[in-house]
């Protein structure tokens, strides 16, 4: 019984071809009049599965076994959007992206464990793992239904430790730590939201 894992993590892509209204409304966050969402890192992971099975009849059916289980974890998408208000290049932008790729970091991390445990998950599963039903399909079926059960932990976990990590990146302090930083760009940035 062998079990592969293919994990696609590729490069998060930069951009700024948005505002800080358009980076408010994808964050989901009511908007504050003294907090405008500088960046903001999107994220969305997917996994598939695919068994090699072997089977046979029994007088209920047939019974399903894994024989190769190959996975797939994929980070299919992963980008950081810096508002195009804050000035390109500049102090506040570098500060900004430093921020987000702390998000970046945090997401490929997480996923790099969220793989280990997933197979770790998928071998420990495998030798006992057995579907029935009455066909072949049904069976296989079964199987997948089962292999789900055993990574959704791992996905589970990920998701938990992305959120904390999120939220500890994203702290009260951090905000106010970039909101005190680079003040000239922090000028031009107040006279493009019309603050000034």
């Amino acid at each position: 019984m062998r079990v592969t894992l293919a994990v696609t993590d590729p490069m998060p892509t930069l951009s700024a071809i948005d505002g800080t209204a358009a980076l408010q409304a994808a964050s989901g966050l009511p908007q504050a009049a003294r907090l405008h969402h500088l960046g903001l890192t999107a994220s969305r992971v997917e996994w598939g599965s695919e068994i090699d099975t072997r089977w046979r009849e029994t007088p209920g059916g047939t019974c399903a076994r894994p024989a190769r289980i190959d996975l797939r974890l994929a980070q299919t998408e992963h980008g950081i959007r810096i508002a195009r208000e804050v000035p390109r290049g500049g102090c506040l932008w570098r500060a900004v992206e430093a921020h987000e790729r702390r998000h970046t970091a945090l997401n490929q991390a997480t996923l790099r464990r969220a793989a280990t445990a997933m197979r770790r998950a998928a071998e420990a599963w495998a030798p006992r793992a057995e579907g029935h039903g009455p066909d072949a399909a049904a069976a296989v079926a079964q199987l997948q239904a089962g292999l789900r059960q055993a990574i959704e932990p791992a996905l589970a976990a990920m998701r938990a430790a992305r959120d904390a990590g999120h939220a500890a990146i994203d702290s009260p302090e951090e905000y106010a730590r970039l909101s005190r930083l680079c003040p000239a760009d922090q000028a031009v940035l107040r006279r493009a939201l019309g603050l000034d």
